[in-house]
């Protein structure tokens, strides 16, 4: 009883001093679990040619990752407000599941790479617009999310095969970005990253003015029931050129036994100074029976021939008090290093079906499935190997090897 007078006096405390100050601070979050079944997978360790395995489990966000944030405004007069959003992952179900990586280490917050990692962002706005810095979420990816019936989440989750899956767009750190006002139906957005995937605040010599960084152009056209929209985004310091490679032996003396050992490496004489550019083109219209949407994607590579392409096609079919999800998708990697021969990697495909059921505002009940067909190897390319995953879960596929996901579960918000 104690305790709890305690809590509720410093809630109120809280409380008066965010009214006393003007500013408005919303706790928020959600929570999903699901059961969840894969097939198709890579399996651990050294396996036999086409060997794949399955995966059963309770996952920790399969609609969305489970997330728990602080978010708030404050009037600062003459129509200007200071915004923030900070906001963490956490693992419903426990860690004892298959989770994300970064680099080799599991995501112990199950999504968004660690502590407030989800975002953690602050700014301004106004009838200029909105000006935030911080990690946040990319405008190629909020395209595929919005256009994507399944959200970017479920096992239908375009996230599975998209370019930025691939090119790890989800979020950039030290971002600056800049959202125009509402202007008769357009929105623009321009963003600038200062170190795209490095986790490191850039040097001013050596390796750290190599850096990668990234800019983004993003232009959105809505009114009623279209939405159209472009974007274009370039993020360079990727690749080096392959023409400078050259072999020698590096040679090394064992003090113990005076032996002299060698090994033949590598080495690469240019800087880092490729760039990665990639083109998105989105819309959707909604029939009110049904809502149409789909996107395509092309991205180059310097120093690499050929290119990476994705679209998606999806429709939403409203029924009763939820909706039936459907969309496909292709990624075809033509991508060859300068140099190299071959066609790339090859073609994935997607299909996917799911149905959401609202019980409240707040709370819903989901089902999805989706299968990926992936390219085998050949004499002139590698071939590909996607998998099914979801919001939270990911997993690696075997080459030329077929993919398939399911899940039931359901996912609250507060």
């Amino acid at each position: 009883m104690k305790k709890s007078l305690i809590a509720l006096a410093v809630l109120g405390a809280f409380s008066g001093v965010a009214m006393a100050s003007g500013s408005n601070v919303q706790l928020y979050g959600l929570i999903d679990e699901g059961i969840t079944h894969y097939t198709g997978l890579a399996p651990a360790g050294t396996a036999s040619p086409g060997q794949t395995v399955s995966s059963t489990g309770l996952s920790s966000g399969v609609q969305s990752g489970d997330r728990i944030g602080l978010k708030g405004t404050e009037d600062l007069g003459g129509g200007v407000s200071a915004i923030f959003d900070v906001e963490t992952g956490f693992c419903g179900s426990g860690l004892s599941q298959d989770k994300p990586t970064v680099g080799a280490t599991p995501q112990t917050y199950c999504t968004g790479g660690g502590f407030m990692q989800r975002q953690a962002w602050a700014g301004l706005t106004g009838s200029f617009g909105t000006v935030t810095g911080g990690r946040q979420y990319t405008a190629p990816f909020d395209n595929e999310a919005n256009m994507d019936p399944f959200g970017f989440g479920l096992n239908g989750d375009i996230g599975n095969i998209g370019l930025v899956h691939q090119y790890g767009m989800y979020r950039a750190d030290q971002t600056l970005a800049y959202v125009t006002p509402n202007l008769s139906g357009f929105t623009g957005v321009v963003a600038y990253v200062f170190a795209a995937g490095s986790g490191t605040v850039p040097s001013v010599s050596g390796a750290g003015s190599n850096v990668p960084r990234a800019w983004t152009l993003n232009g959105q056209y809505g009114n009623g029931p279209i939405t159209v929209g472009v974007n274009y985004t370039r993020t360079t310091n990727l690749y080096q050129n392959p023409a400078f490679n050259t072999a020698s032996t590096e040679y090394s003396l064992n003090t113990a036994t005076g032996a002299i050992t060698g090994k033949a490496v590598t080495t690469n004489a240019s800087a880092a100074d490729g760039a990665l550019k990639l083109w998105q083109i989105y819309g959707a219209y909604d029939f009110g029976v049904a809502k149409i949407s789909g996107i395509y994607e092309h991205a180059t590579q310097d120093y690499y021939s050929g290119n990476a392409k994705f679209w998606m096609l999806g429709a939403t079919v409203p029924v009763g008090p939820g909706a039936i999800l459907a969309s496909f998708s292709e990624n075809k990697d033509t991508l060859v290093a300068n140099g190299g021969t071959g066609d790339g990697m090859g073609t994935a495909k997607q299909y996917a079906i799911g149905y959401t059921y609202s019980l409240s505002k707040q709370t819903n009940l989901y089902a999805s499935y989706a299968h990926i067909s992936n390219d085998s190897a050949t004499a002139t390319r590698t071939g590909t190997a996607l998998a099914v995953a979801s919001s939270t879960d990911a997993f690696s596929g075997v080459t030329g090897q077929g993919s398939s996901g399911f899940a039931v579960g359901i996912r609250h918000m507060f």
